[in-house]
């Protein structure tokens, strides 16, 4: 592996990474690429918020996360604007890597209703008390199936299509 494009991802990170745990690295080109360079990196433990929106990121960077040992932490993953489709969201849905997250952003997406459903089946996102998927054509079966979710019942803010 190339170590100056994973150094330019940690340089990135230290330089967005603020104290109170914020990682905001919306619209930095990261693509799958980086979207995996960027969960193999230790800093990322340190991070509570993680903003990756605008990214190009598609299912596979989003399972170079799912499977990242440094993200049991965050409180906040906000993947809006990107190319994640219901593949993506049956990797969330399946990592326990966010069983401490309170907010998921997904919106500008393409997960769709069978999205919605893998979403909605989570033992994993217990705890979410936000969701925004916002324009990800779940349909009104699978908003339907987000708000009647037994696995979602902290959900106190939702926004769907």
């Amino acid at each position: 592996m190339n170590n100056e494009p994973l150094a330019e991802i940690e340089k990135l990170v230290l330089e967005n990474l603020d104290g109170n745990g914020l990682l905001d690295l919306e619209n930095k080109k990261l693509c799958d690429s980086g979207a995996t360079q960027l969960s193999s990196l230790e800093a990322l433990s340190q991070a509570k918020s993680l903003i990756l929106g605008d990214n190009e990121i598609s299912d596979k960077g989003v399972a170079a996360l799912c499977e990242s040992p440094y993200l049991s932490k965050l409180k906040v993953l906000n993947l809006k604007s990107n190319k994640i489709t219901a593949e993506g969201a049956r990797l969330i849905s399946q990592s326990s890597n966010w069983s401490n997250l309170d907010q998921l952003v997904l919106k500008f997406n393409e997960i769709g209703e069978e999205g919605a459903k893998h979403l909605a089946n989570s033992e994993f996102l217990s705890n979410i008390t936000t969701l925004d998927l916002f324009r990800n054509h779940i349909g009104s079966e699978g908003a339907k199936i987000i708000k009647s979710s037994p696995n979602l019942k902290k959900l106190s803010r939702v926004r769907l299509d």
